[in-house]
């Protein structure tokens, strides 16, 4: 089984208007709400993708009926330690006239110390030997950037492969767990090893430092450059290629989707990368936090130049 951890979920509401203006009335051409956090995001690719998983994690009974009946109106199956308190809900305001977006970010729950522990149980009873995790997403209040690191070891112990897509601190400490593989970008793999941004030598090597230290696969995203992936016996890279873009949100989230469909299907490195860039290509092309479409997937796949070095 495939699970996704979403321990800071969140609703995003994405409003469109013409431009801000600062101490004004602004009035929504469009608005909508989703369902969000990293975790939850890579769920919702995999769908698309015709992959099952469960999203797993901790979430605020207050409004934890929107994320279910969400969730369950996408047929994706869920498994969430409920706690008291609400879940955060984001703000991206998409101003048309400039084609910018602007994230509001909310704080969110806190997590007690028990309550952790408690998820804690109730988590790793869930998982067995041969499945994969995906542990993504910013931290609530209350829970350590040593939080990824711990899982990690631990479901290393049961013969779980862990996927970690973190930033900052909780990146930092999670990849002394050595998981299986990892989706930084470019700005995450600066944090993590030495490497100079501008130079491809330098981010190669970094890359391959990690590999050298246990992880078995690297997913660098390079934003609009595209993307590099490194393993055990390959190095390829692609350059990003040019389509409208909607919005950003989730596009390193969908990057991880192809990743895990490449996993669960055995698909060669070459191709993982073509898929992983294809799922981010899209979602950059969907608007707000819509799920990208699967035709649109495969369309953009078809025009990826995968190189190898």
């Amino acid at each position: 089984m495939i699970y996704t951890v979403t321990l800071n979920p969140a609703i995003d509401k994405t409003i469109v208007i013409d431009e801000y203006k600062r101490s004004k009335v602004n009035r929504s051409l469009v608005s909508r709400k989703d369902v969000g956090g990293k975790g939850i995001n890579v769920s919702k690719v995999l769908k698309v993708l015709g992959i099952d998983s469960v999203c797993t994690g901790v979430l605020g009974d207050v409004n934890s009926n929107f994320f279910l009946d969400y969730l369950e109106g996408l047929r994706i199956k869920t498994n969430f330690y409920i706690i008291p308190g609400e879940n955060r809900t984001n703000i991206k305001i998409v101003e048309k006239n400039y084609k910018t977006i602007t994230d509001i970010n909310d704080k969110g729950f806190k997590v007690e110390n028990e309550e952790l522990k408690d998820f804690l149980k109730f988590f790793l009873a869930l998982v067995k030997e041969g499945d994969l995790v995906i542990l993504s997403g910013s931290l609530p209040e209350g829970i350590n950037n040593n939080i990824y690191r711990d899982i990690t070891q631990i479901l290393k112990e049961k013969s779980v492969r862990v996927i970690l897509d973190a930033d900052g601190n909780s990146m930092i400490k999670g990849v002394e767990a050595i998981p299986y593989a990892i989706k930084p970008n470019i700005h995450e793999l600066k944090n993590i090893v030495d490497v100079d941004e501008k130079d491809i030598n330098s981010i190669l090597k970094g890359g391959r430092d990690l590999i050298n230290k246990g992880i078995e696969k690297v997913l660098i995203s390079l934003g609009a450059e595209g993307a590099i992936y490194i393993t055990n016996k390959n190095t390829y890279i692609s350059e990003g290629i040019e389509v409208p873009i909607e919005s950003t949100v989730g596009a390193g989230d969908a990057m991880v989707s192809g990743l895990i469909y490449s996993i669960k299907n055995d698909l060669t490195d070459y191709e993982t990368l073509k898929l992983a860039i294809a799922c981010g290509t899209a979602k950059v092309m969907t608007e707000g936090t819509k799920i990208p479409d699967i035709d649109i997937i495969r369309e953009i796949s078809k025009d990826i130049i995968v190189k190898s070095l």
